[in-house]
């Protein structure tokens, strides 16, 4: 091998790690904050657990999600009490832009809490 020249493995090396790099860049915020929203949806659901609170409930999860770049609108979020039980659901979908590609990840957070 003459001196100064690059090895076909080490090419292919740099370029795997770096699309490895790019990929977590992409596809790491969106799970970030959907780990994120699990605490506020939880909080939501401890807080509108002792009396019916939907409305409040509803706007502190919009306003938390605003605060960690997510737009949530009403259609988003469904609060409904089955029994004893207070079910919240949140969904939405990110949107990851890859060259050439749109890649859609639907996120779906449910808690459950017995009602006071």
């Amino acid at each position: 091998m003459a001196p100064g020249s690059i090895r076909l493995g080490a090419v292919l090396f740099v370029v795997v790690v770096g699309a490895g790099i790019y990929l977590a860049v992409q596809f790491i915020p969106p799970y970030w904050t959907y780990f994120r929203m699990q605490d506020v949806v939880r909080e939501a659901v401890l807080s509108s657990a002792g009396e019916i609170r939907e409305a409040s409930a509803r706007g502190e999860l919009i306003r938390r999600g605003q605060g960690l770049g997510l737009t949530l609108i009403d259609e988003n979020i469904e609060i409904k009490r089955e029994g004893a039980i207070l079910l919240v659901r949140v969904r939405w979908v990110a949107t990851v832009d890859l060259p050439r590609y749109r890649h859609r990840i639907p996120f779906l957070i449910e808690e459950r809490v017995r009602a006071q």
